[in-house]
């Protein structure tokens, strides 16, 4: 049985590409074991389903410069330990200092290793180990400008798109079936701007004159207890959650989203075709959640960007009634759909099997 392990870490915009490919891979009879820093603790990651190592990691950016030093070193001798037990025919990097051990000893050991990109803009550690990859996957292929070697641009890892007939979608959220619907949610982390700059927006609609309900993801419960309450008292119809285990029907119910614009969010954003108004997260690194936000702006015209400071509540309000407007909702969704037509870009799962075939 062909064995391979996947190195990831961090956000869930690292983890759940990484745990996609690996169900797929898992299913085919492959052997797959993770590897990176934090794992254990990772809320994103599934312990109980993967098996996994976690590695000493740590950042260069800021202070703790020395001790970064030694834990990446520790991480690296961690890493060969483990290379010479599991002996894989194959390594996967899904980017982030959490597997940059795990790439240096990889080198070392003469280990072939594939890496993968979601981003417009790729992340540092891909860049620095591309040269020697024996590809990089890429979703976005503007990102194959910034990086060396060999790029293939393929789909990104996601869970399978199941899309609902609206109404039942909306009847799960205990919304009208006909009323248009905007599905706010800040990424696997929440987004407090995000929540805040829609709690200010919606007060400034005449009171009882809101012209759609919401579906509002808040990713903390006091926060969801919060909303749920403002909500109320200002007539609005909504399903405010912490967190949401069902997507595909929330993505469903949806006439327009309000999200950032991680490559997970982007890729499932076009994958089910609703408009959106993308916030990128500011503190992204090499600011790629704009580039990401702008490719679907510019080459697919199926969203808006607004930057963070930029975004006033009355701003806001403005940009709702005008995403709304049925014309300007069909003109998005024509483009989006447009977007998925034409020749499939490869799932990556199967140039993986490929390569260990070979």
């Amino acid at each position: 049985m062909p064995k391979i392990i996947i190195a990831t870490g961090g956000t869930g915009g690292h983890i759940f590409p990484a745990q996609y490919l690996a169900e797929e891979l898992i299913q085919r009879g492959v052997e797959v074991l993770f590897v990176g820093g934090g794992l254990d603790t990772n809320r994103y990651f599934r312990k109980d389903r993967f098996p996994h190592r976690s590695i000493t990691s740590h950042s260069l950016r800021g202070w703790g410069l020395f001790r970064g030093i030694l834990d990446i070193f520790r991480g690296i001798r961690e890493c060969r330990r483990i290379l010479e037990e599991e002996k894989p025919d194959l390594v996967i990097g899904f980017g982030s200092f959490y597997v940059f051990p795990v790439l240096v000893a990889t080198r070392l050991k003469g280990i072939p290793y594939v890496l993968f990109e979601p981003n417009a803009v790729p992340g540092k550690v891909n860049r620095l180990f591309s040269k020697k990859a024996l590809f990089t996957a890429v979703q976005f292929f503007s990102a194959s400008k910034k990086l060396k070697g060999n790029s293939v641009e393929v789909q990104m890892p996601t869970a399978k798109v199941e899309k609902a007939d609206i109404a039942r979608a909306r009847e799960y959220f205990y919304l009208d079936a006909h009323r248009p619907t905007i599905l706010v949610f800040g990424g696997s982390q929440g987004a407090e701007a995000i929540n805040n700059l829609m709690a200010e927006a919606v007060v400034l609609f005449p009171p009882g004159e809101v012209p759609f309900q919401i579906i509002h993801i808040t990713g903390k419960t006091d926060r969801a207890q919060n909303l749920r309450s403002h909500y109320e008292e200002l007539g609005l119809k909504s399903c405010v959650k912490a967190f949401e285990e069902k997507m595909s029907l929330a993505w469903s119910a949806a006439d327009l989203v309000i999200c950032r614009s991680g490559a997970a969010t982007v890729a499932e954003q076009i994958a089910y075709g609703i408009p959106a108004l993308f916030i990128p997260f500011p503190k992204a690194a090499d600011d790629h959640q704009t580039y990401n936000a702008r490719f679907v702006e510019e080459a697919v015209q199926g969203g808006r960007v607004f930057a963070q400071h930029l975004l006033t509540p009355e701003k806001l309000k403005n940009e709702l009634e005008i995403l709304l407007d049925p014309i300007l909702q069909q003109k998005m969704r024509t483009a989006l759909a447009v977007s998925q037509q034409g020749p499939q870009k490869p799932d990556l799962f199967n140039i993986i099997l490929d390569l260990l075939r070979n």
